[in-house]
């Protein structure tokens, strides 16, 4: 017994990055989609996409480069997702150059639903490249969309889309904010405190700067960070890279519960016996 009890209070701390480093990559790799509770937070952001129909016009803004984006991949592809499914006509605008070649990698994690809902360029979505690298761009665009922007991501005139339907601020159903905070401000002074409804799916750290913006009413609905993203996802019922990183996290963190367990069982097994024995 004693010979465990030591073992257990001197393992070679290698084994614990080994343990964690096996555990977090096999989660990864193979998630299994642990349900996890989900927050009034984002049950209020899930309502607001829920309530969307055809006939709404969305205003999706990738306000982020793509270290922001790989903490919040999970709550924009989730919620194109839904707006996809609901058959709202979607305009994604880009507010960093990193981010141009995000919009490709949403459209083609959520391909099998646009498919299923036959989404048409030009119809039902566009893309337009990075028109917002500024707040004067927000304000031009806000005030005169078509004095603004006349190109889309891919050169093409926007003219003959369901872009001809816009002309200011008023004429968006939602704007729906992806930020780490780039043009997230400029977007409240154009748009939200003009009236143009607001959700936003923020980085961790922007959480308690956007939270007063949500309690204002000025937000509809606030999304918070990866795990946010992982919520929705369950919600949706398509698992995706947020519950994937929440089934590393939660197997990781138990994991690291059972074996400061076994260490204090060592030390006070063991090691706290053997110091009182030297005494």
């Amino acid at each position: 017994m004693m010979s465990v009890l030591k073992h257990f209070a001197e393992y070679d701390r290698r084994i614990v990055y080994l343990a964690l480093f096996l555990v977090v990559t096999i989660m990864l790799m193979t998630p299994i989609g642990l349900p996890i509770s989900v927050s009034p937070s984002t049950m209020q952001y899930y309502d607001v996409l829920e309530a969307l129909g055809p006939d709404d016009r969305i205003l999706a803004v990738l306000n982020t480069e793509f270290s922001g984006y790989m903490e919040i991949q999970s709550g924009i592809i989730a919620s194109i997702r839904v707006m996809v499914e609901k058959e709202a006509k979607i305009c994604i605008a880009v507010a960093h150059p990193e981010a141009t070649g995000i919009p490709e990698l949403v459209l083609s994690a959520i391909k099998s639903t646009m498919d299923e809902h036959q989404y048409t360029y030009g119809e039902d979505y566009v893309v337009l490249g990075y028109v917002f690298p500024n707040e004067a761009s927000v304000a031009s665009a806000a005030q005169d969309w078509h004095g603004a922007i006349h190109n889309d991501f891919y050169g093409n005139s926007i003219e003959g889309t369901f872009l001809d339907e816009i002309n200011d601020w008023s004429d968006w159903t939602l704007i729906s904010d992806y930020t780490t905070g780039i043009q997230t401000t400029a977007l409240i002074n154009h748009f939200g405190l003009r009236g143009a409804p607001m959700i936003v799916n923020g980085i961790g750290v922007e959480i308690s700067i956007l939270a007063p913006y949500l309690d204002t009413g000025i937000y509809k609905a606030l999304l918070q960070s990866m795990r946010g993203g992982a919520e929705l996802e369950y919600l949706t019922g398509h698992p995706g890279p947020g519950m994937t990183a929440m089934d590393a996290f939660t197997i990781g963190h138990y994991l690291m519960i059972l074996l400061i367990v076994i260490g204090n069982i060592g030390y006070f097994g063991y090691t706290r016996n053997a110091g009182r024995n030297v005494e």
